[in-house]
């Protein structure tokens, strides 16, 4: 039977002291990092929405729905939708309390 070592390190400082540090919301387990002390998923699951999903909400965006509209139907956080439409247009939309949207007036 073969067995294999896994060895974690901080992604910010490269070091192997590292400490079990509980668990995220969604059950993944948390280290700390004895050096440097950031906290940090021992082995994170990657991006939680495909492109092809991000591009439904896009043109949904597109066709007009409202953002609101669009975190009820997709599931999405308000936020969420926001950074999107930011990233995809370069520009954040004209959303009333939104940072980006009170430094164009």
């Amino acid at each position: 039977m073969l067995s294999t070592t896994v060895v974690h390190v901080c992604a910010r400082c490269g070091s192997e002291h590292i400490r079990k540090n509980g668990h995220a919301d969604n059950g993944a387990q948390r280290a700390k990092c004895l050096d440097c002390e950031r906290t940090f998923i021992l082995q994170p699951k990657g991006e939680r929405y495909d492109q092809k999903f991000k591009d439904q909400v896009m043109s949904a965006y597109q066709d007009r729905m409202s953002i609101r509209g669009i975190t009820r139907t997709f599931g999405v956080c308000y936020k969420t939708v926001i950074r999107w439409v930011g990233e995809k247009s370069g520009s954040f939309p004209g959303v009333r309390g939104h940072t980006a949207a009170r430094q164009k007036r």
